[in-house]
């Protein structure tokens, strides 16, 4: 079979893929300002999308967010660390979550990402992630990854895609108090503090 031959049901196998696999691969990320005197910074490639920011919630949407929604997947982010208080010093500090918004025929019209800080005291009660098997993921400072891997949405006007929605809270996670005393602890704690400086250097 020559290279003509194969065009026809290699064109054929492409069409049939198009209308079952995502259209393009879109991103969506919210960072916490580390000084906490700032809005929540959001970056995204979706076109025709709205995006409101203040110092302790953002938000994207996409087409008409109003009336009744489905929500699609919730993650928590929480901050066990001993010196801070973020999340209450024990608890849920930040959530993701993620809305369609059909019309009365079922077609997608709107969809809705939201990212809700807390006001140093955590989140209280916790909302609870979605769907079940999704955890919670402690911070650490540096952007991360909330959606898993294959995520997808519809959204309006765009159809079905591939979506990775990332997340940088303003608090960077230390474990546990300092071990040990005298010179042995003190080695210990500079260590430390270099290695958080040198993770604000590659933030930055």
């Amino acid at each position: 079979m020559n290279a003509k031959q194969l065009f026809v049901p290699m064109a054929l196998i492409g069409a049939c893929l198009v209308g079952t696999t995502p259209a393009s691969a879109l991103s969506i990320s919210f960072s916490e300002d580390p000084n906490e005197t700032g809005p929540i910074a959001v970056t995204t490639d979706i076109t025709n999308s709205f995006i409101t920011t203040s110092l302790e919630s953002a938000s994207l949407s996409v087409g008409n967010v109003t009336g009744a929604s489905t929500l699609l997947f919730r993650r928590q982010m929480t901050n066990m660390g001993t010196m801070t208080g973020e999340g209450g010093g024990n608890g849920v500090s930040d959530v993701l979550s993620l809305f369609s918004f059909p019309s009365p025929t079922g077609a997608t019209v709107g969809f809705l990402a939201t990212f809700q800080s807390d006001s140093e005291t955590g989140i209280s009660p916790p909302p609870g992630n979605f769907p079940s098997g999704v955890t919670n993921l402690l911070e650490n400072g540096n952007l991360q990854l909330l959606t898993p891997p294959g995520f997808t949405v519809t959204l309006p006007g765009v159809g079905l895609v591939d979506l990775a929605v990332s997340a940088r809270s303003d608090a960077v996670e230390v474990p546990g108090p300092v071990v040990g005393a005298g010179l042995p602890g003190l080695i210990l704690a500079c260590g430390l503090l270099l290695t958080l400086a040198r993770r604000r250097r590659q933030i930055a």
